[in-house]
């Protein structure tokens, strides 16, 4: 029994999705799972060895492509890789990056100890609520770029609303990184 070819490379493609950032998740878990078993390499045991290798890249493909896209941020970040653009911190406004510089001193002193119980819970709360306000802008943009999409908006307009995602979540990832550091001083 001969495999088709590989899949394409495409992530939406490999699951039959549009190019969409609120997918259906219960269509892509669904696809997962009967391709999945399609091409479980345990079918191929007993076929030539190339066949088996391919069962394997294609298993180890659908398990990637998945978990790219079960995951809103990482789902974005490939939608942009895709199209050509990458979130870049050198790109970040200087007073933002002032406010991550302030917020990093602080977190220093928590971490030698110099703050107190309700420095640090003051600072994890200032933390939530920044990655809050991005989640909200983050939903906001990927709800745009549905509706560009759905109408057939220009290239144009996708490019800067591909653009405005990725100013979002080159800012984001500040957050997320003192997200992270907060939990090891914890």
């Amino acid at each position: 029994m001969l495999i088709e070819p590989p899949f394409p490379m495409d992530y939406f493609k490999v699951f039959s999705l549009p190019r969409l950032l609120n997918i259906d998740l219960r269509a892509l878990e669904k696809s997962f799972h009967e391709l999945s078993r399609k091409y479980h390499p345990d079918y191929f045991s007993t076929a030539p060895e190339e066949e088996q290798q391919q069962a394997l890249r294609m298993t180890a493909l659908l398990n990637d492509a998945y978990r790219t896209l079960r995951h809103p941020v990482r789902r974005i970040e490939y939608l942009l890789n895709l199209e050509g653009f990458k979130p870049d911190g050198s790109k970040v406004p200087k007073s933002f990056l002032m406010e991550i510089f302030e917020i990093n001193e602080q977190m220093e002193d928590a971490k030698s100890g110099a703050a107190g119980k309700e420095q640090i819970d003051a600072l994890r709360l200032e933390i939530e609520r920044r990655a809050a306000g991005f989640d909200a802008q983050i939903q906001t943009a990927s709800q745009e770029w549905d509706r560009l999409v759905a109408r057939g908006a220009p290239e144009a307009e996708l490019r800067m609303q591909l653009s405005k995602l990725t100013e979002i979540l080159s800012e984001s990832s500040y957050i997320r990184n003192l997200e992270r550091d907060l939990e090891d001083t914890a």
